[in-house]
This record gives structure tokens, sequence and C-alpha cells, in this order.
């Protein structure tokens, strides 16, 4: 017990770090970036040949205009073992040997087998892009809705790059799963951008056929814009592993879920490399995080919905503009934290705005009162919290428990599922006989968020779990094991929007006692250890 009161002091003390406030630059305006996706292909390896046959299906997100050019698959000039350490380098030269910067802006511009161009396109997505107060404000000027085809112009700079590197891949079976189909694999992202400056623009201006223009003067601007050099430069890079599997049908999980076949699981594999590597981008990318004024406060609502990628339980910072009497200048404080509300109150916003668009819902969970106007920034996170502190009741000791949000993707909010373990030393169990057992717990379950306040939340839970200990059996040392189910509710006091004070109270109830081969050995757990009862837990909770 002392151990857990220990941890749980020096993660109060830890806390501090978390709680100071930084000063956090926090742009106004959003722009809508565009984005060409390509996989890279060695046109080798462990089930590539599988893998490269489901490009084609990946699904992209609203969120960014669709940019892609003619093929999909940037076959690498180079091995990946050449380039282990420099594969951004070798990949960005891929593609400025290729030409993609140039491919792209050809895009942009619509340009034709005969050199030609137009605007239809960029005047397109400005239109698309141009919020209700964008709308709005056009509609007091002369120019009306060619002032938001104008904001196509500024978007062709947001022209960004992704170029996915899936390698090592392996089935279940391969990887070390019994009972398992499906793969696995390591993703790579890697973010690029067209430098299109004033000098790139200027260049590529000045190949722009016109319909008056002679025919050597169009020869010469076809001749230039093939000549023209738009480069890409690498912005970000990130790595991570992906899992897309399936209890076979004839095991007693697979049961509740309709079969996929391999086929379906590598086509959703390439899709999870996609979507887990645009949202760990969002992170660090400003261009790729929504800014949007809060537009109503009974309930929260803004702007925003599925043209934005919004899904339930994104995370976003409300920020207060202050001014700064010794600056000069307003600067942004932080006044909150809210997030997404479930799939239903999402709006679908995926059309081109009249100044009567929808609103999306959001909850509160950390923060003060918020007011309309206030600056909401996108703010994804890993959807992580960890909590540990000591357990008192018949079961007792050191607790740890992981929760990870699924509300993205299940359309509920506020939905985890989580994973526990717990310890009780020799000296805290002491049966009739005098032996002394250290005991070992773990399992998991599923738990809902209810938002009492906005720095209070209520989770409750259900779970199964295995209780193990180490057991004389006739005369014999043996490891033996009972399952558990537990219900509870834990109770979260923010400290800061990331770290929390909990405590929760819940009750266990043990079976029957079980050998190492899952045999009953006709006793009941409670029995001999008398662990079933109530158990109540205090500790400290961190997010990520």
């Amino acid at each position: 017990m002392k151990r857990s009161f220990l941890v749980f002091l020096s993660l109060c003390l830890a806390s501090h770090v978390f709680a100071q406030d930084i000063k956090e630059k926090v742009p106004t305006t959003y722009d809508r970036s565009s984005l060409t996706t390509f996989f890279i292909d060695f046109q080798s390896g462990n089930h590539w040949s599988v893998a490269r046959s489901k490009v084609d299906s990946v699904l992209y997100s609203d969120k960014y205009d669709n940019n892609n050019i003619d093929y999909l698959l940037l076959k690498a000039s180079f091995s990946r073992e050449s380039a282990i350490t420099k594969l951004q380098d070798a990949i960005q030269k891929d593609l400025n040997n290729a030409n993609v910067g140039r491919d792209i802006i050809a895009k942009w511009y619509n340009r034709q087998p005969d050199g030609t161009m137009d605007m239809e396109l960029v005047h397109q997505r400005g239109r698309f892009t141009a919020t209700d107060a964008d709308f709005l404000l056009a509609q007091t000027s002369k120019r009306g809705n060619a002032a938001l085809e104008d904001f196509g112009n500024r978007l062709v700079n947001l022209s960004y790059i992704l170029v996915i590197d899936i390698s090592n891949i392996k089935t279940m079976a391969e990887a070390g799963f019994k009972d398992t189909k499906g793969w696995q694999a390591n993703a790579a992202g890697y973010l690029f951008r067209i430098k299109f400056d004033d000098e790139v623009r200027n260049a590529f201006y000045e190949t722009w056929i016109y319909d008056d223009d002679p025919e050597e003067v169009k020869i010469q601007k076809r001749k230039a814009f093939q000549q023209l050099e738009i480069p890409v430069v690498p912005v970000t890079q990130k790595s991570l592993s992906i899992t897309s599997s399936q209890a076979e049908a004839d095991t007693g999980l697979g049961l509740f879920f309709k079969p996929k076949s391999t086929d379906q699981l590598m086509q959703e594999l390439l899709q999870k490399a996609y979507d887990d590597i645009i949202y760990r981008i969002e992170m660090d990318v400003e261009e790729f995080k929504v800014k949007t004024p809060l537009y109503e406060t009974h309930p929260l609502r803004a702007k925003i919905g599925l043209k934005e990628g919004l899904k339930t339980d994104y995370r976003f910072f409300v920020y207060e503009y202050v001014y700064n009497s010794k600056t000069g200048q307003a600067e942004p404080k932080r006044r909150g934290v809210i997030r997404a509300d479930s799939k239903s109150k999402i709006t679908d916003n995926r059309k081109v705005a009249t100044g009567d668009t929808e609103t999306s819902r959001f909850y509160q969970v950390a923060g003060r009162k918020l007011e309309p106007g206030f600056i909401l920034q996108q703010q994804n996170d890993f959807g992580i919290e960890v909590a540990l502190g000591p357990e008192i009741g018949n079961v007792s000791g050191f607790y740890g428990r992981l929760d990870y949000r699924i509300g993205s993707f299940i359309g509920i909010r506020s939905t985890f599922v989580y994973v526990e373990g717990g310890a009780d030393t020799a000296e805290d169990i002491t049966v009739s006989n005098g032996e002394s057992y250290a005991m070992l717990r773990y399992g998991g379950g599923l738990a809902k968020g209810l938002q009492l306040m906005r720095n209070i939340e209520l989770r409750p839970y259900v779970g199964l779990g295995l209780e193990q200990t180490s057991y004389s059996v006739f005369g014999n040392d043996e490891d033996i094991s009972a399952l558990y189910v537990r219900i509870g509710a834990n109770l979260a006091l923010n400290l800061t929007h990331r770290f929390q004070i909990v405590g929760g109270l819940g009750a266990y109830s043990f079976g029957d006692a079980t050998d190492e081969d899952g045999n009953s050995l006709g006793w009941s757990w409670d029995s001999r250890f008398n662990r079933s009862g109530p158990a109540m837990m205090i500790g400290a909770k961190l997010g990520f």
C-alpha cells in the first residue's frame, strides 16, 4: 500500500508540469488544404502484391480537396534498405524528378493537352471553401459571388502531398496470433508541400495561353510549361503500427461478428493506414487544424461538420483573445476544451455556403464558461487516459487502468474500452490457515463518460477479468486463477484539461478457482480468499 501511495503522490507532484500555462499562437483563420496521395511502390516485399491491389479502394477524407493525379502508386527509384535513414529525402527526389508539383498545378488550372488552362476548379474550390461569414460579407460587396471565387487563389499554395509506405506486412499467424485472421504492418507517412511562391507563381503565369496568342507564342508557352520546375519540400513524417484483424469464425469471439475475407481485411488495413497517418499529421501541421468561432453556447455549437472531417469526440481547444496593455496586442488565452458530440449531432455541410449552414454540437470537458465568438482550434489527441493509485477493500493494493476513447469509431460520444491491472502483495492477503498470498489481476471492459459539470465526469463501467496466485494443491505449489465480473463508476475532477484526481467505487464478483489448464478445482475463490465485494480506489489520471 505504501508503494501505491508513493506512486499517487509522485503523479500529483508531476501535475504541476502540466498545470502550467504556455504561451500559444493561435491563428484565427482556416483555409481548406488539398492533398495528393501516393502509396510508394518498391515492387516487392512480403504480401505487397496483395496490398497493392487494394490501393484503389482507399476512401479519402472529405476535409481535404482531392488533388490525386492519374496514378496512385509512386514507383521508387531506390530500395528501402539503401535509403532507410533518409527515406524522406529519397522520396522528395523522386517526386521532383517526376514533376509531381507541376502535375498538381496543371490539375488546379485544368490544363488541357493543347496547353490551355482555366480557373474553373480554382473558383469552384473557392466557393466551396467559403464559410457563411464569407458568403454574407461577399453579398455586401459589388463583386458578390465573384469575391468567393477568389478564395481559390490562396488555396493553391496549400497543396500537400502525402506518400504512404506500407512495410513489413504479416498475416496474423505470421505475427504470432492464434485463431485470428487478418494483417499487421508498419505504416509511414511522408508529407510534402509544393513550393508555389511568388517567383514560381510568376513563372507559371508566363506560360498561360490566351485565345489571341499567335501560334508561335502558344508553342513557346507550351515548351516553357514543360520546363517549369515546381519543387516539393518536406513538412513532416509519421510512423505507426497498424492491424486489421478478426477472430476466426470457429472461435467463441468470432461468432459475434460478421466474418470478413482476408481481402476485406487488407482493404481495411490500407484505409486505416491512411486515416491514422492523417490524424497524426493533423497534430503537428497548423494548416490542417480547423479553426472556427464558437457560434452558440446553449448547447455548444459551431458551423463546422463533415466538410471539415469532424468526427465524434474530436477535441478542440477554445480561446479568447484578450488585450495585453503591455504589448498593445490581443493575445489568445485558453478558456476551455470541448469535444464533438455523437455522430447524429454532426452536420453534413458538404456544400457551398449560402449563409444558413447548420451547426454541429459539442460538449465541454474542461475549463471555464465559454462565450460565443471564442475561437475553436482542432487539437487531436491519442484518446488515451492512464489512471494509477491504490485500491482499498477485499481487493486492495496497487491499481492501474488505461482507457481508450472509441467515440470516433462508433459515433457515440465519450465511450471507452479499458484494460486494467492490479497487484496485492503477500503482506496484504492472509487467509484463515495463516498463509499469505500475493495476487495479480488483469481485465478489461466498457465505460461511458457522463459529463456532470464542465470539470467533473462520472464514468460507469462494466468488465471481466482474471485473478491469479500461487497456491498449494496436494502439497505442490501451482498457479491457480478465477474469473471476475466487475461493475462500478469513477468520478474525475480536473486539475488541468489533461490531469485529473479520480476516485471510484466498484464491486468484484469472483467465480470458481481453476488450475493452469482451466479445470475447475471444485471450490469458489471466495471460500479461500474472500475477495468479492466492494472496493474503492483513489488516484490520478493523465490523458494523452
